[in-house]
């Protein structure tokens, strides 16, 4: 194995006082962070909308912040980060937003809703309405849902014999789209001329079902940035532009080809007309404009979380953390010696609080991504720490005439090389996923960082000596050194070394 120290002579364990200010001010200022601070807690413990969208072209952030304002969000809790490998991209997490569980979780699609919205309203060619739905992007489960979600008729939770009455009004209102208008509707207000009726609810009411289709719904052309492949070819196949039938092999290779198209032009469509392949005819590109239209933005990708489900991801975390301790903590009592797992455990301890201590001086993002960092550098600490550790035990037994401390001391500087070497190689590694990583990785990059550098600095500096000093505390070392002298003052001697 290649060196980087030969025969070191470092004594590590008289620098104790050293290192015991330099572990102290890390805590004292991690705590300081978190009092005063706070963690910035992601999407996955908080709750909320995280979502990665990708512009055409990119709007300046006050742009997007102001239109996010104007949707109604407030924008002092939503976070605008660029990503910096990849222009024109943006992260957007908006935090949840409103208090207890059932309109918490109830806000949660609407600000997702509303965000999309807000950002369609940058486009001046976008026919849209922030936070509203395009009646001609939704099925009949979908107008369900966002009656159920706004109960009109306060029907809550009744039992009914037949269909949901919110089903049925689903039901009659996308027939009336698909069958009198042909697939879409071109004004929303048309509902108004449509007669609902449902079975076993006499008290129903369609003017209050009306009203809230005309609140929280608009008609509009279908955003092919926005829409799935499934979405576009069941819209092709109702409108029926090339008059071929609905259920044509023509709609579906065209809906293929237009979402292999967005997938392989990293995700925008910049011109409806650049769409034309061998399943994408000139002619049925120019029959879709009257109903189709290209937005300034796709999204990449939306992950939603409840405030419930946030809450119980944070507690998750730390139960996983916790018993990965105490695991490493029973097996290295079993490998060792009980005072081995307990120095090691500590130290691996003082690792996790220190990462989170600068994660909260930094105000950089926790996620389940760092989380899982977290549990990386536990693993990869212990094994630091169990070097070390290791060759205490065998010098033990090969110099029992030498003092513990010196043992110890030893055993520190013949694995340096090794801990440097594997130390140095791994943070090499993650610092190129920094670097390079993007966005979604950076957070567990910056975690495994500084926790190699804190693990590294940890098995030297805290694990060795925490072993020691109980060591000689409980005076478990008598008959190591010289065997006449009185064991107070060997310990006490020995101690000072420490």
């Amino acid at each position: 194995m290649v060196e980087l120290f030969r025969n070191p002579k470092i004594d590590w364990l008289n620098a104790k006082k050293f290192f015991i200010g330099i572990t102290i001010f890390l805590l004292l200022l991690g705590a300081a962070a978190v009092q005063i601070r706070g963690f910035n807690l992601g999407v996955d413990f908080t709750g909320g909308t995280l979502m990665n969208v990708r512009f055409k072209e990119m709007p300046t952030l006050d742009q997007i912040r102001s239109a996010i304002s104007a949707a109604g969000i407030d924008t002092s809790k939503v976070t605008l980060q660029p990503v910096t490998s990849r222009p024109n991209e943006l992260l957007i997490h908006a935090p949840q937003l409103v208090a207890g569980k059932t309109e918490a979780e109830r806000r949660v699609d609407e600000d997702k809703r509303t965000i999309i919205g807000a950002l369609q309203r940058l486009n001046p060619a976008g026919e849209v309405a922030a936070g509203k739905i395009n009646i001609n992007s939704i099925d009949a489960a979908g107008i369900e849902a966002e009656l159920r979600q706004v109960d009109p008729l306060d029907i809550r939770a009744q039992y009914f014999p037949s269909e949901h009455p919110y089903r049925q009004v689903g039901d009659q209102i996308i027939s009336f789209r698909d069958g009198r208008n042909k697939g879409f509707l071109q004004d929303i207000s048309a509902i108004q001329t449509l007669n609902l009726e449902v079975k076993d609810y006499p008290n129903f009411d369609q003017n209050k079902v009306k009203q809230v289709i005309l609140d929280r719904f608009y008609a509009g052309k279908i955003d092919l940035n926005l829409a799935g492949r499934g979405e576009i070819e069941d819209a092709l196949s109702r409108i029926d532009p090339l008059g071929v039938g609905p259920g044509s092999d023509t709609y579906s290779k065209a809906a293929k080809a237009i979402s292999d198209y967005r997938r392989n032009s990293s995700g925008v469509i910049t011109d409806i007309s650049l769409l034309q392949t061998q399943d994408v005819s000139a002619e049925l590109l120019d029959k879709m404009k009257p109903y189709f239209t290209e937005g300034n933005f796709a999204v990449i990708s939306a992950d939603v979380v409840g405030a419930v489900v946030g809450q119980d991801l944070r507690n998750r975390a730390i139960y996983v953390t916790l018993a990965a301790l105490a695991g490493m903590l029973v097996y290295i009592a079993f490998r060792f010696e009980w005072i081995f797992g307990v120095a090691a455990v500590l130290a691996v301890f003082h690792d996790v609080l220190i990462t989170l201590g600068i994660f909260a001086v930094f105000q950089w993002e926790i996620s389940l991504t760092v989380i899982a960092a977290l549990l990386t550098l536990v693993g990869y600490s212990m094994n630091d720490t169990i070097v070390i550790f290791d060759r205490i035990r065998e010098n033990t037994r090969l110099r029992r005439k030498d003092s513990l401390a010196q043992v110890a001391n030893d055993s520190i500087n013949q694995t340096l090389s090794r801990t440097v070497i594997t130390s140095g190689m791994t943070f090499i590694s993650v610092v190129a996923i920094v670097l390079f990583g993007g966005e979604v990785l950076r957070g567990f990059a910056l975690a495994l960082t500084i926790g190699i550098i804190i693990g590294t600095y940890s098995s030297i500096a805290v694990a060795s000596p925490m072993m020691l000093w109980w060591e000689y505390v409980t005076g478990r070392n008598k008959g190591r050194g010289r065997p006449a002298e009185p064991k107070s003052r060997a310990a006490a001697r020995t101690l000072a070394k420490v």
